[in-house]
């Protein structure tokens, strides 16, 4: 029999299993979308429960389709990073719905917190900034605003979820890659950290066990689908798997992962970043070597386009997102702000924007916009990482359209090296689980065709567009003060 890993890929969007044999070849795949709720400006939640169910959905879907043919060897996770899931450890029910990554429901808190000087001694022990972003102020505003029992609460993210699902509440555990995103983690000392901890009122005992992502995590019969269990063995964040799976392993490496956000990422030995808008991150850690970078964190890049598809409905299937699109000429400009500003400008409360519309536009115009907008957010978040020499290895969504990629290299100055596996994280991951160093992928580079004076008036009048949301934000913010006040 053929042996095979199960491979969850728990996303923003979606829940995907793979069925990965020995050599890393997908054998086969199954996915289902869960639902975003938005019961307030500016929150995202998810429900934990439909998404475990989902899981186990798909899980059962390709057990029933190759449990004759096949011997599952192990189960790896990799998932969404910094969502944060909260359940009572007796009932093992959510207290809440996840509080997602994308949510700026702490914005006030994180100001709040910087204004009183907080934010440097953070830096210094986790590599990252107070920004609603990350995981610790999610906590924090749970236990400020729902109904727990400190006693009994348990937090996590996805993958702990998901590890303490799959074990029957037996293993409340996280790796390191995860751990490293709640603003709770030692770059340093390689664990949970107590000042961090008092700091933001969360108590160690709330907190996962943390391992590296290639040790045994527990044991699973999938609830019963299996007749022995299998190790749950690999496990780690989406952005650092698919840096794993890139094999950014040498000084300067770089990779891009374009999903609902983007993450890029370098591999660098210096612990501190020399620029601002990047954030120091743990590559991996697995028990016999380890990685450190530098990341920039851009918000909404797929977002924007589903916004753009499901909610504007400008398009219904991205095929429309064709060379006679691209070759439109249009003066609208859109700044993709809708859950905020990332890098290089961390402004949560910045907003979306259109400039340039006229009675002649249309919804190719706004539609191209977006896609511009998305880009030229990209190009700002490269810039942070310094010279064009080394190619930019690209994976994700919006990475399979060779207009959107011709567009990046264009816009960046640089070469874009498009990997076509169509998941790196489920690789990254299976990578970690199953030992291997490698697997076999095929790549496409673009190189840029536009002039430099092309792309120079492109970000310059993008980042005209910046500065009035910016502006914007500010105002908003004056008068929140105000109102405050009064």
């Amino acid at each position: 029999m053929k042996s095979a890993s199960i491979v969850i890929d728990q996303s923003t969007t979606a829940s995907k299993v793979y069925l990965i044999d020995e050599t890393g070849t997908i054998l086969d795949a199954c996915s289902k979308t869960h639902n975003k709720y938005y019961p307030d400006k500016g929150w995202v939640e998810h429900d934990p429960q439909q998404i475990w169910e989902q899981v186990l959905e798909c899980i059962r879907r390709l057990i029933l389709a190759h449990g004759d043919e096949m011997k599952f060897v192990r189960a790896s996770i990799t998932n969404q990073r910094e969502t944060v899931v909260a359940w009572n450890k007796e009932t093992g029910k959510p207290v809440c719905n996840a509080i997602v990554w994308q949510c700026a429901r702490t914005n006030d808190l994180c100001r709040k917190m910087i204004r009183e000087g907080h934010e440097p001694f953070v830096l210094q022990r986790t590599g990252l900034k107070i920004d609603p972003y990350f995981s610790a102020t999610k906590m924090k505003w749970i236990l400020d605003h729902c109904e727990v029992d400190r006693q009994k609460v348990r937090f996590g993210t996805i993958d702990s979820w998901l590890i303490y699902k799959l074990t029957n509440g037996k293993v409340h555990a996280t790796d390191h890659t995860n751990a490293s995103r709640t603003l709770l983690y030692g770059l340093e000392s390689e664990t949970w950290d107590d000042e961090l901890c008092t700091l933001f009122g969360i108590e160690r005992s709330m907190l996962p066990d943390i391992l590296c992502s290639d040790d045994v995590f527990g044991w699973t019969d999938l609830n019963g689908l299996l007749k022995e269990p299998i190790p749950i063995q690999g496990v780690m964040g989406d952005s650092q798997a698919a840096f794993y799976a890139q094999r950014c392993v040498h000084e300067g490496d770089i990779k891009m992962t374009l999903g609902t956000g983007s993450s890029i990422m370098m591999n660098s030995s210096k612990r501190q970043p020399g620029i601002d808008g990047l954030v120091n991150v743990l590559g991996y850690k697995m028990k016999e070597s380890r990685a450190y970078g530098v990341e920039g964190i851009v918000n909404c890049n797929g977002e924007s386009l589903n916004w753009a598809k499901e909610d504007m409905r400008w398009f219904f299937d991205y095929d429309e997102l064709n060379e006679d699109l691209f070759e439109r000429s249009s003066s609208v400009l859109f700044v993709p702000a809708l859950t905020g500003l990332s890098m290089p400008y961390w402004n949560p409360a910045a907003q979306g924007m259109f400039i340039g519309v006229g009675r002649q536009s249309r919804r190719e115009d706004f539609l191209l916009a977006v896609i511009h907008g998305v880009i030229c957010q990209l190009c700002d978040a490269l810039a942070c990482f310094g010279s064009a020499g080394m190619p930019v290895r690209v994976d994700g969504g919006l990475s399979r359209n060779k207009f959107i990629m011709q567009l990046l290299a264009d816009l960046s100055g640089r070469t874009i090296e498009v990997c076509e596996h169509p998941d790196l994280s489920a690789m990254g991951v299976w990578l970690a689980g199953s030992g291997k160093n490698d697997f076999k992928r095929k790549t496409n580079t673009l190189y840029p065709k536009r002039p430099d004076a092309w792309r120079q008036a492109q970000l310059e009048r993008y980042h005209r567009a910046i500065d009035c949301v910016l502006m914007l934000a500010n105002v908003k913010k004056e008068e929140t003060e105000d109102e405050t006040k009064i």
